[in-house]
């Protein structure tokens, strides 16, 4: 908390100075990259790309890689602006926004009427002033790509990548439409459209697999193997150190998923060697399965009428104790198995009614109302 006006008026000028200081910087690396840029230091150095010699040299990301050789190259075709920016009358991010405009081949006045106008104004007017050419059109289809990359321990994944506008547009349009049917979490709490559009993608991938056939994930998910560290195990608070063999790590969520869907093997390791083993926890038996499949006629939370992805759930989590007794087993939808029990931390009230269940908080913090 600041203790005086003085103190506000203070940090507000140290802010405006070191983010002209940055402008400043900017100004020269880019100049520096148009330099290394016509000198082919990238071809020397093996590299495919200026922009991934940039990732790799100044350890920043393929966007800001890319902005940076933008800056490189086009600043020197429009000299007036550059000139603003050298001069320090405009920050950098402004002389990119309107050096964008001046390359989608706005007039002298126009560009001098972005200085008025704020940044997603100035954006806009570039957009309504580009034209597309057919060669654009091949070029952008050519540079579509798509990464998926996990961290080291495949705990998470990060995806990127780049589309066309037409293809772009039927992605957008296509996970806007699933993540409208994920927009409320249970008893009506706030999901973000970042969360919604993930939990959509993933339903969408997997609705792709599901095409396979119930049988093709009978095959897969009959036989897991996951691995624990027995010694990071030891006072983990509830955390869980395991990894599924040829897969990701995971924690007690994901594993009890995996024990809903199919036969584990939990293995306890130290210092890297097997010294305890589990029998295969079963999967549930088909004809169980299909028994509750039939006898609950749909997700059994009370109010859902999805019939996306039903999957059967054990009331009584297996690693506490639960069985394939049908009494301790209820079919849910994909959203409230996978997203909203197994990925947001509720459980399945085991006093509710059987057609009417209802969802508690699991992992701390007071039960929805």
């Amino acid at each position: 908390m600041y203790s005086s006006e003085a103190r506000i008026i203070d940090d507000v000028a140290e802010l405006e100075a070191n983010d002209a200081r940055i402008s400043e910087l900017l100004t020269r690396q880019k100049v520096i990259v148009n330099d290394l840029d016509k000198a082919g230091i990238a071809k020397r150095d093996g590299s495919r790309s200026m922009v991934e010699w940039l990732q790799s040299r100044l350890d920043m990301s393929r966007r800001n890689a890319a902005e940076l050789l933008y800056a490189a190259r086009w600043f020197k075709r429009h000299r007036p602006i550059e000139r603003r920016l050298s001069d320090g009358i405009v920050s950098f991010d402004r002389a990119m926004t309107v050096l964008r405009l001046a390359v989608a081949g706005a007039d002298d006045s126009v560009v001098e009427q972005s200085y008025h106008l704020d940044q997603h104004q100035v954006a806009r007017m570039a957009a309504r002033q580009r034209r597309v050419s057919t060669v654009d059109e091949s070029r952008a289809f050519e540079e579509q790509y798509f990464s998926v990359q996990p961290t080291l321990d495949e705990s998470t994944w990060m995806l990127s990548g780049r589309l066309s506008g037409p293809d772009g547009r039927v992605v957008e349009k296509a996970l806007h439409d699933r993540a409208e049917e994920l927009r409320a979490l249970p008893h009506g709490e706030a999901s973000s459209r970042g969360q919604r559009q993930a939990a959509a993608l993933v339903a969408m991938a997997q609705d792709s697999l599901d095409a396979f056939g119930d049988e093709r994930e009978a095959s897969v998910q009959s036989s897991i193997a996951v691995f624990v560290d027995l010694d990071a195990a030891n006072g983990s608070g509830g955390e869980l150190g395991a990894e599924v063999e040829y897969g990701p790590r995971v924690g007690p969520a994901i594993l009890e998923e995996l024990l809903c869907s199919g036969s584990v093997r939990v293995i306890g390791l130290a210092d890297g060697r097997p010294v305890v083993t589990s029998d295969a926890a079963k999967a549930i038996p088909p004809g169980v399965r299909h028994t509750v499949a039939w006898r609950d006629g749909g997700c059994t939370i009370d109010g859902c009428s999805s019939r996306y992805r039903l999957q059967p759930h054990h009331i009584r989590e297996r690693r506490h104790g639960g069985t394939h007794d049908p009494d301790n087993l209820t079919t849910l939808c994909w959203y409230h198995h996978h997203v909203a029990i197994h990925g947001q931390g509720f459980r399945i009230d085991p006093d509710s009614p059987p057609q009417r269940r209802r969802l508690v908080r699991a992992r701390g913090g007071p039960d929805p109302p």
